[in-house]
């Protein structure tokens, strides 16, 4: 585990490091003691391009360092419409289940105004639809879970690992056990595939989804019962599992029948 620790430090030292560097120019900019204000939008840019200087900071030690190889497996099926447009589908049914649920669960969001903040901000929709996936995906599945699968031989040990340390990094009580389950279905589609392409694009999808819906619905706090009655919410959650089922079903029957080889450092 010594590898997966130094993986998840260098992920919270980029973090700190940049929002630190940006934070002590502001102060000295502006010759104040006080920290920037999410209420003043210098301070929100200043914050948030911190944030993505810091991810691709950490993508670039990743690939410089070998962390995550970009060949012909971690890269494959970025032409294949089958794969793709089934991880599509596979990531639409989850979220139709899984918010259902966490509505159900109603656990504490401790980051909705930080996440109000950045999908009101061009910065912050960057942040989560593009740089997230990638960065996320290339440490969580491609250097961890990579990593785990080859050393120690056993993939369910290795999903779920990645997926706890997923879910857990997120550090949000509404948003962990989500993570966590999304962990899981991107972490065997990476072990299928051995490809990154179709969790990048399945993480894409959901990241993408949440801030659409919450840049253009009448009431992004509503819940799917509030929005559907509660009869039509688990019907559309009910429906959500079933195509989760059957696009599982088309990947190990059709498209991916077989796990990728994780004998050899390919990724």
């Amino acid at each position: 585990m010594g590898r997966t620790i130094k993986l998840l430090l260098y992920y919270l030292i980029y973090q700190f490091a940049t929002q630190g560097v940006f934070t002590c120019g502001y102060m000295v900019y502006h010759h104040t003691t006080q920290l920037p204000n999410l209420t003043d939008p210098s301070g929100v840019t200043l914050l948030l391009m911190s944030q993505l200087i810091g991810t691709l900071a950490l993508v670039v030690h990743l690939l410089a360092w070998k962390y995550v190889r970009l060949n012909r497996q971690t890269l494959a099926y970025y032409n294949s419409g089958s794969v793709l447009a089934v991880s599509i589908l596979f990531i639409i049914g989850m979220g139709l289940w899984c918010n259902y649920l966490s509505e159900l669960v109603n656990l504490p969001n401790n980051m909705e105004a930080t996440f109000e903040t950045m999908m009101h901000h061009p910065a912050g929709i960057i942040a989560i639809v593009v740089m997230a996936p990638i960065a996320e995906e290339l440490l969580f599945r491609g250097a961890i879970q990579g990593h785990l699968l080859r050393k120690w031989k056993k993939p369910a040990a290795a999903i779920i690992v990645s997926s706890l340390l997923f879910g857990a990094i997120h550090g949000n009580p509404a948003q962990i056990p989500f993570a966590f389950v999304l962990g899981l279905a991107l972490g065997w589609i990476y072990y299928r595939s051995g490809s990154l392409i179709p969790s990048i694009l399945m993480h894409f999808i959901n990241n993408g989804t949440s801030v659409v819906l919450f840049l253009y619905s009448d009431n992004p706090d509503a819940t799917m019962q509030e929005a559907f009655g509660t009869t039509d919410a688990i019907c559309i959650a009910a429906a959500g599992v079933v195509l989760t089922l059957a696009c599982i079903y088309i990947f190990r029957k059709k498209l991916l029948p077989q796990p990728a080889d994780w004998q050899e450092e390919t990724a």
